[in-house]
């Protein structure tokens, strides 16, 4: 996360197992965030981030064998790819294209059944006036 405030959210609302606040285009603060940040005997297996600069950086920091998930139109697809492979990155990479069947009803359903998802989404609700 890039700010404790926002990371402060996502802990609050039981939505993530661990949270790091670090900026995703500095990898080496990123490293040393994910590092010290990791429980005995646990394995990171992928990143969330909005931050453009970053494609290689969720590449390089996500476990052997994890998967990061790409869903900005903004991401440079073929950069995240040849990026990953220049780091020898062995990683999962999904794409999303902005649309999935039923999309509307699963985001429904996740407000409605998961009080964590739905306490985030009421607060920003409430900060965006």
């Amino acid at each position: 996360m890039p700010t404790a405030a926002e990371a402060g959210a996502v802990r609050a609302a039981g939505l993530a197992d661990h949270v790091v606040i670090a900026d995703a285009r500095d990898p080496v603060a990123l490293a040393d965030a994910v590092r010290s940040g990791r429980r005995p005997g646990g394995r990171h297996r992928g990143m969330r981030g909005r931050a453009p600069a970053a494609r290689v950086e969720r590449c390089w920091h996500t476990a052997p064998g994890g998967t990061v998930i790409f869903f900005s139109m903004a991401t440079s697809f073929s950069a995240a790819a040849l990026g990953a492979e220049g780091v020898a990155a062995d990683v999962t990479m999904l794409i999303g294209n902005g649309y999935v069947p039923g999309h509307a009803e699963l985001a429904l359903d996740l407000l409605r059944s998961e009080p964590g998802v739905r306490a985030l989404f009421e607060a920003r609700l409430a900060e965006s006036g």
